[in-house]
């Protein structure tokens, strides 16, 4: 029984396919990432200026990672428009450094190596199995961007 206030809870929404398609994409980067030495830190962090879908840490060389992942589920003989590596736009990337910067504001990261990746995600079907994964080390830098 629902009790008195049950009219109260939030219901969850339902995913949309695009929505199910880019958290899957963010699960399969994190494994990815995890099976190649990184340690993921933090995931989905929001700000005001924009969104960080992984922050990890390179174990090897102790560099941390800002991870834009963008995934696509292709559809059999249809070429995609817009490939996962190229739909990280110029305004993408500055809402990135600016969640970035407010990541790292107050935490002790400032002698720490910085970068920000791109992890394309590619799924064969809606079932988002065995996905295309590539990885793109230091994609993008804050050259050029004012704060």
């Amino acid at each position: 029984m629902p009790g008195i206030f049950g009219f109260l809870r939030r219901r969850r929404a339902k995913q949309t396919p695009r929505q199910a398609t880019g958290q899957a994409g963010e699960k399969a980067a994190a494994r990815f990432l995890r099976k190649r030495g990184y340690r993921i830190v933090a995931r989905n962090v929001t700000y005001p200026q924009g969104e960080l879908d992984l922050v990890a840490v390179e174990r090897r060389s102790g560099t941390l990672c800002f991870v834009e992942v963008r995934s696509r589920t292709l559809v059999e003989g249809e070429d995609p428009r817009v490939t996962p590596e190229e739909s990280v736009t110029r305004a993408k990337r500055r809402r990135v450094i600016l969640a970035a910067r407010q990541f790292v504001a107050g935490r002790r990261t400032a002698r720490r190596a910085m970068r920000f990746d791109v992890v394309a995600v590619r799924f064969a079907d809606d079932r988002h199995k065995d996905p295309e994964i590539r990885h793109y080390p230091a994609a993008f830098d804050v050259a050029g961007w004012a704060t």
